[in-house]
């Protein structure tokens, strides 16, 4: 039974997920207690979880197929572990939400209630909660927002003048017309999948 699968769009936030596990003692099926980059850079896994038979182990999904109910966003898993720790629980959000949330925390020439009344709409809008963003704004220690890292992807136009987004296929370079199933990572890691044939851009937030 598949306990915990986390989503994750970097390398660091991969190698973060295994530290806390390899810190509550789980290791790879075959025994082995190393981050295993391949499996995030090589063959593309962004799914990496927990998985109890006889016992628990580490596993990802290559394929980016788990379909199960158990599937949380990197931001959530940490989310869980700060409250476990009883430490403050960090939300990643864009360099765009993180600045329109300074810009209401000052509340300049408003009070603070008057700020945030009249950018409800917003907040709404931030795919984090409305609790944890009022808690934040009302200078909660236990809640912090950082600027995610920015992703990237790579594409081309083909001789038919479609747009064409790079991704990894069983570990193999390939393409697909859908940017939503892009290959994205950070601009270093994206670098060096790069050849003349590909231009880089910016994955929107």
């Amino acid at each position: 039974m598949t306990e915990t699968v986390v989503h994750v769009t970097t390398l660091e936030q991969w190698k973060s997920v295994l530290d806390v596990w390899f810190k509550q003692g789980y290791i790879w099926v075959d025994g082995d207690d190393t981050y295993n980059e391949n499996d995030f850079c090589k063959y593309g896994s962004r799914q990496i979880g927990l998985k109890e038979y006889t016992k628990k182990y580490i596993s990802c999904w290559v394929n980016n197929d788990y379909d199960g109910d158990n599937l949380i966003e990197y931001s959530e898993f940490i989310a869980q572990q700060k409250e476990d720790n009883k430490m403050a629980m960090v939300y990643e959000v864009s360099q765009l939400v993180f600045d329109e949330l300074q810009r209401i925390k000052a509340h300049e020439g408003k009070s603070l209630i008057g700020a945030i009344t009249f950018n409800a709409q917003l907040i709404q809008s931030i795919k984090v909660g409305n609790k944890a963003i009022i808690r934040y704004l009302a200078d909660d220690p236990a809640i912090e927002f950082k600027v995610k890292e920015p992703l990237y992807r790579l594409w081309l136009i083909d001789d038919f003048g479609n747009k064409l987004f790079f991704w990894i296929d069983d570990g193999r370079p390939d393409w697909v017309g859908a940017e939503d199933e892009a290959f994205t990572a950070p601009l270093e890691e994206i670098k060096k999948w790069q050849t003349p044939a590909w231009e880089i851009e910016k994955v929107d937030d």
